[in-house]
């Protein structure tokens, strides 16, 4: 015996390399799940049923495409659209902007439009429970209520009545100016709406009849980086009211904010303002339709958010925004959390709709798990009770043998039967092994006594043949 000859046994002491080991585990798990998969297939079948339900009814791809109405192109609400559209372009979704004449127009624009599922309105336009129809995903920026006039200095308390009473433009019906002016009307106990001198034109014909002197005054709900607004700021001959019962409205209309332009805002040396300015503010609200999809509505959310933390907002406090300012639009429950909670901690790691969809079903993931892994622990047990019942199944089909064995008459038959027995021995050697391998052991004590049959009944056969 040569001295470096290996044995042909492995020994104990020395382990399986790595690779042998894994490929041998992967081999037995395969025939494992083969094996779930053809004697249990009907659970498996109910199992993928269920989970391609799951995903159906919650919709984890979001629509690639949507649309949104806002205001008039070039206001401010105009502009914070088309901040929409960029930040929704750098998360793969096109965002389609349908600019309307303002106030309610967005939402009618909702209404007629099926490919137009979100809006930026004014908070107060809309009466409570008259929107039954969407959710609102929180204010997003301060719109003020502006007074632009002609002529000496107001200095008086009531811009809005006095202006009123010798011409004043508002705005059409139903737009944020229109709104608010007449709200502050009714703050009177005189009848002063009644009286009022009140034109209702469109905004832009409003701005260009006062630039050209046509008429006094007029008001407006937009935001301080509207291009109008500032167009009208720049010009020497048109000043801007302040609104010293500015608290005063904000106690009779809740819906509306106190906002102010600090002295020097605009510039210090020379100071302008020359003092304080006070004004009502309405906010920009995001409203989406009830049935779009969450991680749309989680995309909206974070726009606002990270549009809200810019700091180039004028009037807002820093991370003032997103917040729930116009309680007469209900407000959607992911905007809820996720303004009492803040974003899906899972945004960080996730693109936004799979962080949505998991934001949605986290406790069926976790209802899975506790039921998925203490069956991944039986695995083991299952595959070795899998292969005790397929060795049960044997021992049937080996007494069957040897009965036919002991019931050959004809060398023919003997040859057939051999063939069976010859075939179910090979599955035995093929299958059991890699299940349970004890099972196996045991089975060869069947299979040598039926190899003793079969050879007593070939030996009887020859002897009987003439």
């Amino acid at each position: 015996m040569k001295k470096n000859q290996r044995p042909l046994v492995p020994t104990l002491a020395k382990p399986k390399p790595l690779t042998k080991r894994t490929v041998k585990l992967l081999r037995e798990e395969g025939h494992a799940w083969y094996h779930v998969l053809r004697y249990e297939w009907l659970y498996v079948l109910a199992l993928v049923i269920g989970a391609i339900a799951l995903i159906y009814f919650w919709t984890p791809f979001p629509p690639k495409t949507i649309g949104i109405a806002v205001g008039r192109e070039g206001t401010s609400d105009g502009i914070y659209g088309e901040k929409l559209v960029s930040f929704f372009a750098e998360h793969g979704v096109t965002l389609d902007i349908t600019y309307t004449e303002g106030g309610k127009q967005p939402i009618v624009a909702m209404q007629r439009e099926s490919s137009i599922q979100s809006a930026l309105v004014l908070g107060g336009v809309h009466k409570k429970h008259e929107l039954k129809h969407v959710w609102s995903l929180g204010s997003s920026q301060y719109e003020p209520l502006w007074l632009f006039y002609r002529g000496d200095a107001y200095t008086g308390d009531e811009p809005i009545f006095h202006f009123a009473m010798t011409g004043l433009a508002i705005g059409e019906p139903n737009s944020g100016s229109n709104t608010i002016v007449r709200q502050i009307l009714t703050t009177r106990r005189e009848d002063a709406a009644s009286k009022a001198n009140i034109v209702e034109w469109p905004y832009l014909k409003s701005v260009d009849a006062l630039l050209a002197g046509e008429i006094n005054a007029l008001t407006a709900v937009d935001g301080i980086d509207s291009p109008i607004i500032k167009k009208l700021l720049a010009n020497p001959q048109i000043k801007f009211a302040n609104f010293p019962f500015a608290p005063a409205y904000v106690k009779y209309l809740p819906q509306l904010d106190l906002v102010s332009i600090p002295r020097g805002s605009f510039m210090t040396w020379p100071t302008d303002p020359v003092t304080d300015i006070n004004m009502v503010s309405t906010s920009l609200t995001l409203v989406v339709e009830k049935d779009l999809h969450p991680a749309l509505q989680l995309l909206f959310l974070m726009a606002i958010d990270e549009l809200g933390d810019s700091r180039d907002q004028f009037f807002a406090k820093p991370d003032e925004f997103p917040s729930y300012k116009d309680s007469n639009i209900p407000l959607a429950p992911i905007a809820k959390q996720y303004l009492s909670h803040g974003p899906p901690p899972s945004l960080k790691y996730l693109p936004f709709w799979a962080a949505s969809f998991v934001d949605r079903i986290w406790f069926f993931i976790l209802g899975s798990l506790a039921v998925l892994y203490p069956l991944y622990r039986l695995i083991p047990n299952y595959r070795t009770t899998l292969g005790q019942l397929k060795a049960n199944d044997a021992y049937d089909m080996l007494h069957a043998t040897q009965q036919r064995f002991a019931q050959a008459q004809t060398q023919e038959e003997f040859d057939a039967i051999m063939a069976d027995f010859l075939r179910l021995q090979s599955e035995i050697e093929d299958w059991i092994p890699k299940l349970n391998i004890p099972a196996y052991y045991t089975l060869l004590r069947p299979i040598d006594h039926i190899k003793k049959i079969a050879a007593e009944r070939q030996a009887f056969l020859k002897t009987s043949t003439p």
